[in-house]
């Protein structure tokens, strides 16, 4: 933030506690004074908008955190103020992966990011949405799972596994940092732990209970998420699951103040604000107040109030800013859930991906290093999944449909080529050449079936291995039976048994010689002299112990 606008918001601020101060104190005002303080926490999202496939490239990053960049206004909007942040673990990771090559604005935003004293906690990665995924099926938040796709090891120093890292060590400037880890990328000390922040009204019971399951120990809900709110507040228990509920008109009504369009309305908006957080009462069993407001994702447009908006509610005697840890040490209330499911649009859409990246992921097995290919394919998943595809209509469907084709054109990254007609002889070789578009060797088992039992295939599984970005030919031995036209079938497989591709056919045009057939005429003709030889000679032997009989037949007949 340059000097003079943060001279002008001060100065506003300044203005609108000098007009709350100089108000006239009446007897209904002073009727409508709370007994204690209000303590108000604001939990803010520091993300970026969507449709940048999971991961922040270098010119981005940079515009973001050069002066005046989205990033730089996000955090110095709300740095070292009571404000909670949700940090988006992609931007960490995005700029940790550039390594050397990162641009100075970015690792030094991230140095000021780590120093900042606010709360903070992690959104799901690439702040995307963690209920439609769990209503698509599934059956946990997804996360990613690898990042060894993206990890360049020309732009970070070698690790030496047997050194013992020095903790107090610090890197001397201009020297690359060293080769991080899928976990490394994602480290941060977050001060709140696992909390998790749905989108606003989208959770059910089920979504709640499976984010639990998966490690977060509090979730921030909407007032409209749940059936009933105890006046002051915030942290309350679902089933004995622990949730932060935000206030979903006083949030509209902070959203509405730091977007005013101009000084005027902006005052006014601050001191209705002050005031309708003022009047919230204390509980009945003499805690604090406490209420909680959440910024929507996006709303840091450029000319965004929040910083001034944040001091003028920090004047006021009656109102105290503080982090959601001190709201989270408040005794939770009972409430119930009220279940806020999707539309059947958007779950038809996400199960439709998750399909695709279980494909994917089966395809997978084909690859040397499976990971390279599974880790991307969820980056990308989560990213397609991110909210802030909702602020442009009909964009998240475009979305959806490029990571379809995307996951159609990889599956189709191995596969028997095509083929003419081949001419086999009566001893020899089937030839079926794969292809492997893919950045990284495969290994297939391939099958050829005859579909008629003029040819027989000597080898059932032949396995094959094809090197990155290259064709290579199989030679399948067989033999002929008999001459003719014969259909093969060729299917390929991984060595995990998954199917790769679909079956492919083409004929064979067997031309086994005249020795076949003749030898085979030959074989009939011997056997069937043999065979009438064997016959002659056993009526022979028949006829020869018949004789006798009949001889002592005729003279006892005489």
């Amino acid at each position: 933030m340059s000097v003079k606008p943060a001279i002008r918001a001060f100065a506003a601020a300044i203005g609108v506690v000098a007009l709350v101060a100089s108000a006239p104190v009446s007897a209904n005002a002073a009727a409508l004074a709370p007994a204690s303080v209000v303590r108000v926490g604001v939990v803010v999202p520091l993300s970026v908008p969507g449709g940048l496939g999971g991961i922040i490239d270098l010119d981005t990053l940079a515009a973001y955190t050069a002066p005046g960049g989205l990033l730089t206004r996000e955090l110095e909007a709300i740095i070292d103020t009571p404000v909670t942040i949700g940090i988006d673990p992609m931007i960490i990771a995005s700029i940790r992966l550039l390594g050397s090559s990162a641009p100075e604005s970015a690792t030094q935003w991230l140095d000021r990011l780590a120093a900042a004293s606010n709360d903070t906690f992690a959104l799901s990665y690439a702040d995307s949405d963690l209920t439609l995924g769990l209503q698509a099926g599934s059956g946990a938040v997804l996360e990613p799972t690898s990042f060894d796709f993206a990890i360049d090891s020309g732009l970070f120093a070698a690790v030496d596994p047997e050194a013992t890292p020095d903790p107090n060590a610090t890197a001397d400037p201009g020297t690359a940092p060293p080769l991080p880890t899928s976990e490394t990328l994602l480290d941060w000390d977050y001060t709140l732990g696992d909390v998790a922040w749905p989108q606003p009204a989208t959770v059910t019971a089920d979504d709640l209970a499976t984010i639990t399951a998966s490690g977060y120990t509090s979730t921030v809900l909407s007032s409209g998420n749940v059936t009933a709110v105890a006046a002051g507040r915030a942290h309350l228990s679902v089933g004995g699951e622990s949730v932060l509920v935000t206030d979903d008109a006083l949030s509209a009504q902070l959203s509405a103040t730091i977007t005013a369009t101009s000084t005027e309305a902006w005052q006014q908006q601050t001191i209705a604000l002050s005031t309708a957080l003022g009047a919230i009462p204390a509980p009945r069993d003499g805690d604090v107040a406490s209420v909680v407001l959440g910024l929507d994702r996006g709303s840091f447009a450029p000319g965004s109030r929040l910083r001034a908006t944040l001091l003028s509610l920090s004047v006021p005697q009656n109102l105290e800013l503080v982090g959601l840890s001190d709201v989270l040490r408040d005794d939770a209330a009972s409430t119930t859930l009220t279940d806020a499911p999707q539309t059947d649009v958007r779950v038809s859409l996400a199960k439709s991906m998750l399909t695709a990246e279980g494909l994917d992921a089966s395809f997978a097995t084909v690859a040397e290093d499976p990971a390279l290919i599974t880790g991307e394919r969820r980056i990308r998943l989560l990213s397609a999944l991110a909210p802030q595809w909702n602020r442009d209509p009909g964009t998240w469907g475009s979305e959806v449909d490029g990571y379809l084709a995307d996951s159609a054109s990889l599956r189709a990254s191995v596969r028997v080529a095509a083929s003419s007609d081949l001419v086999f002889p009566e001893r020899g070789f089937v030839p079926v050449n794969i292809i492997n578009n893919l950045e990284q060797p495969v290994t297939v088992i391939i099958t050829v079936k005859p579909l008629t039992p003029l040819l027989n295939v000597e080898d059932a599984n032949f396995e094959l291995t094809i090197e990155p970005a290259s064709q290579r030919r199989a030679q399948i031995p067989a033999v002929a039976r008999s001459n003719g036209l014969v259909d093969l079938a060729v299917s390929v497989r991984s060595l995990g048994d998954v199917r790769v591709g679909t079956t492919t056919y083409f004929k064979a045009n067997v031309q086994a010689g005249w020795e076949t057939p003749v030898v085979s005429i030959i074989g009939v003709l011997v056997f069937g002299v043999f065979a009438l030889g064997i016959v002659r000679n056993i009526r022979r032997r028949l006829k020869a112990r018949r004789a006798p009989v009949d001889t002592v037949a005729a003279t006892e007949a005489e």
